[in-house]
């Protein structure tokens, strides 16, 4: 059997986060809502001590790439459609699926 895994990182820019208090409030919100909808991992990985920008991961694994396509697609569409109630701007969005290996022993 194959096990797949898929990664993104998605690039944020934050123009109403006055502080760093307002930009945990905007990234814990969207990992959050990504954790609640998909069964994706997501992770805020920096930059520390920025308040206006934001780096995040997410992660998921399955059993072939159709289903990370999928998942991921539809994750994409969940940050865009948050993009457009104003909190963050999206500066980048860029994924890989790919085949860890054959877990059969």
């Amino acid at each position: 059997m194959s096990f797949w895994i898929a990664a993104a990182q998605l690039s944020l820019r934050l123009p109403f986060a006055g502080s760093l208090k307002d930009r945990r409030h905007v990234v814990r919100s969207l990992t959050d809502g990504v954790r609640g909808r998909f069964a994706i991992s997501a992770s805020d990985l920096g930059p520390d001590g920025c308040h206006n920008v934001a780096e995040l991961g997410f992660a998921a694994a399955g059993s072939s790439s159709a289903e990370l396509d999928e998942r991921m697609g539809n994750l994409e569409k969940y940050l865009y459609q948050r993009e457009e109630e104003g909190e963050f701007e999206i500066t980048g969005f860029s994924l890989e699926v790919f085949n860890y290996g054959d877990l059969s022993n």
